[in-house]
């Protein structure tokens, strides 16, 4: 057999197009919610309204569908987050501010995504951790350290770039724990605030309010 995708698609035939999309579509919040090994082919056959049959047409095995899904998806995030880095405005701050607050949008915006980065991750598996590294995280990874490059020259880009994701993706991964404290407040789920928050502790900890911390040195 060819690949996984080629014995079936034609990049030329719209309808092919469009079911191979829709079946990776509706893949995603499976895996996403129920880990790989908990869903079966004629589960998202089901889901995307064709039969087993037509599914195997366009993927010959659930993880050749499994690894297209990933890539689609990993692909459609680091375009968004690349050309907010590379194209937005050339003063660092603006390139902060705005990159902040359109990463909060998107990872507010898609927690299916996030949940599948975040089973990649813990899963551990090497194959998909290169696909993440190499797909996603390449580009958005480099561009944010080199914007913390520009932005502090004196401190540890590497970590700050780590501490920019962490905080908003961790964020809103407790999202629904976090809704059962007492003082939860809604706004605080809103990316437009908590992108202005860690927009504020991250030029906060540059300018030097509170100290550089006496370990950190640059690579």
């Amino acid at each position: 057999m060819s690949s996984p995708t080629a014995q079936a698609i034609r990049a030329d035939d719209p309808v092919e197009l469009l079911g191979h999309d829709r079946i990776l579509s509706q893949a995603l919040p499976l895996f996403a919610h129920q880990g790989y090994g908990g869903v079966s082919m004629r589960e998202i056959a089901r889901a995307a309204g064709l039969t087993i049959g037509t599914l195997y047409h366009y993927f010959e095995s659930k993880h050749a569908l499994y690894l297209a899904m990933l890539e689609r998806v990993y692909r459609q995030a680091a375009a968004h987050w690349g050309q907010l880095l590379l194209d937005a405005p050339s003063a660092p701050r603006e390139r902060l501010a705005l990159y902040v607050h359109e990463y909060c949008a998107f990872v507010a915006a898609n927690p299916d995504f996030v949940r599948l980065m975040k089973r990649e991750q813990l899963n551990g598996e090497p194959q998909q951790m290169r696909l993440q590294a190499t797909a996603l995280l390449a580009e958005q990874y480099q561009a944010t350290v080199r914007l913390f490059e520009q932005l502090a020259p004196d401190r540890n880009a590497t970590l700050l770039a780590h501490s920019l994701i962490g905080l908003v993706v961790h964020h809103y991964e407790t999202r629904e724990l976090r809704k059962q404290f007492a003082d939860y407040c809604p706004q605080h789920d809103d990316p437009a605030f908590v992108a202005g928050h860690i927009t504020s502790l991250l030029l906060a900890s540059i300018d030097g309010h509170g100290g550089r911390p006496p370990e950190e040195t640059t690579p």
